[in-house]
This record gives structure tokens, sequence and C-alpha cells, in this order.
């Protein structure tokens, strides 16, 4: 949600419950009771919006704060908006909030977290693509092993002519078993591990 159509929302919630008040009010006998009294002035009205305000600037600063802290987890440079507004986009997309939300790369597909490994070792993935899926911000069996079907049409899309190898030299069982560190299983299924 945009700061705008937050408030906007907010607003509009101050204003209704303000408006039940003075008609439920007026339904059960309004002001001339004796000790009853709603404020019905602009005065009242004018508190209410600005309280409304506060409270959405603050939300709006702790979720600014969040997202930053985000894209900092994700490796990015604080000033990278790129980054940021992947990291904005993948947030709203989800309707989550920004506050421990899933670093994303520049293309949406789970950033990665920690050292890189050698890519390498995935069957048909030669020097070219493995500069390819860095250059993406792809560096690790872990994230290769847990890309949805979307994930893998957000990565193929930029493999140039080797589109299709993610699926054909199926990838992601490889990079799952090199993320366990099982190498007798990867073996056992896809051959004689490469250096």
């Amino acid at each position: 949600m945009t700061q705008n159509a937050l408030f906007l929302f907010i607003a509009a919630v101050v204003v209704a419950v303000v408006l039940i008040l003075i008609l439920r009010s007026r339904a059960s006998g309004g002001p001339s009771q004796a000790g009853h009294h709603v404020d019905t002035s602009v005065t009242a009205v004018g508190a209410a919006v600005e309280a409304v305000r506060n409270v959405a600037e603050e939300v709006i600063e702790a979720v600014e704060q969040s997202m930053v802290a985000d894209v900092a987890a994700s490796g990015a440079k604080p000033d990278d908006v790129q980054a940021t507004m992947s990291n904005a986009a993948a947030v709203m997309t989800s309707g989550g909030t920004a506050t421990g939300g899933v670093a994303l790369t520049d293309i949406g597909v789970p950033a990665a977290s920690g050292a890189p490994d050698n890519l390498r070792q995935i069957k048909g993935l030669g020097p070219k693509l493995n500069s390819t899926l860095n250059a993406l911000g792809i560096t690790r069996f872990d994230q290769i092993a847990g890309w949805s079907a979307d994930d893998v049409a957000k990565v193929d899309a930029h493999l140039g002519t080797f589109k299709g190898r993610i699926v054909r030299d199926n990838w992601i069982e490889q990079a799952d078993f090199l993320a366990k560190g099982d190498v007798a299983g990867f073996e056992a299924k896809f051959g004689k591990l490469d250096g």
C-alpha cells in the first residue's frame, strides 16, 4: 500500500467511527440528555484526523525502516534503489509486511544467504551459465533447491540460448542433494561429482 492509500484508508475509518458515534448519540436522545454530550465540532474531527495521521506516519516509518533492513540483509547497498523496489514489489504482491520479509534478487527469486557455493558442480551448468546465475544473484545450492515453478520461469527467462536447462538437467534436485551435502545420493542419481 502506498503512503497516500494507507493514510486515506485510516482517515476513512476514523471519519466513519466519528459519524457512527454522532448518529448513535442522536438516536438515543442526543446531546440534550443530562450529562451526555458528543463534541461534533470541527475541532474534534480535526483532532481525530491528526491522531490518525500520526499513527499512519509511525506505521509508514516502521515499514520504511524494515524495508531498508531487508535490503541490507540481502547484501544490497543501502542506496540500491532497484533492490529496494524489488523488495517492495515482493512485499506488496505477497500482501505481507516488510518486517521479516524474504530478501529477493533483482529478478524476484529468493536471494542467497551465506557464502557462495560452486554451482558448476551441478551437471549441465558450465562457466557461462555460472557467470549468468552469479550476475542474477544466484550463488547457492539451497537457493536453487528452493525454487518454485514461478522462480524457474523467472530465471529461465534470463538464460538466453540455455533456456530450458533448469528443468531438462534437473538443477533443483541436483542442488537439493548438494545443499544437504549428500554426495552419495547425488552420485547414485547423477553420476560422479565433478571437483
